[in-house]
């Protein structure tokens, strides 16, 4: 059976994050605040050619900004905040090129 389509995926998996243990919710975060950290650091090193190997559907700029959104809703972890910076940080240096 085919994949669903990115987005739709994207968003059901953000809406079920709230229905999860909060030691799930952790571990997703902990994974989520890597994943986000190695795609600043590639990003620093390729710039826009970066986003090439991401589905060519995808968003992530608008993932990473919900799952920051999805997380401060339900959990108190200072690991939000660092995720959120390095969004932050990701969205500055790509945007004015997106």
């Amino acid at each position: 059976m085919p994949k669903p389509p990115w987005r739709p995926r994207k968003e059901a998996y953000l809406r079920a994050l709230a229905s999860h243990d909060a030691s799930v919710r952790r571990v997703a975060l902990a994974d989520k605040l890597y994943n986000a950290r190695a795609i600043l650091l590639d990003y620093r090193r390729l710039g826009d050619e970066l986003w090439d190997r991401f589905n060519p559907d995808s968003d992530q700029l608008w993932y990473y900004r919900a799952l920051v959104s999805k997380f401060r809703e339900t959990t108190d972890s200072p690991l939000v905040d660092e995720l959120d910076r390095v969004v932050t940080e990701l969205e500055q240096l790509s945007h004015p090129h997106r």
